[in-house]
């Protein structure tokens, strides 16, 4: 029986589009991608299962807001040390690894990753 490889990053998106090019783009690098459409989806995700590497983490968000996935996030000490890049056409979250605008140079947004990402 083929053991599942260990999830490298959770790409949490609400836009179908965005969310499916940046996990076509990290797939196609050859990481282990797990994709989710809220923040909501991401946090219980997160509390069962064992932590990704990296959370790359769309801002504006219906129900949940990347912020507040984020605030959330550092409360939970299980969570708190999972390092996120935060990708987004309007706004920055400020106490992120990195924070890109949309549309994204993939270049800087791949070499972003490789450094939490083995």
């Amino acid at each position: 029986m083929r053991k599942e490889a260990a999830l490298q990053i959770l790409v949490v998106d609400d836009d179908d589009g965005s969310r499916q090019a940046l996990t076509n783009l990290l797939r196609d690098e050859g990481y282990n991608v797990m994709e989710l459409e809220s923040a909501t989806a991401a946090l219980a995700y997160l509390h069962g299962s064992a932590p990704p590497q990296l959370i790359v983490l769309d801002l504006m968000m219906p129900e949940m807001e990347g912020w507040d996935f984020r605030m959330e996030q550092k409360r939970d000490p299980k969570l708190a040390s999972i390092p996120v890049i935060a990708v987004s056409a309007a706004g920055k979250l400020m106490d992120v690894e990195f924070s890109f605008r949309k549309p994204l140079d993939h270049k800087d947004f791949l070499r972003a990753v490789k450094q939490y990402v083995r």
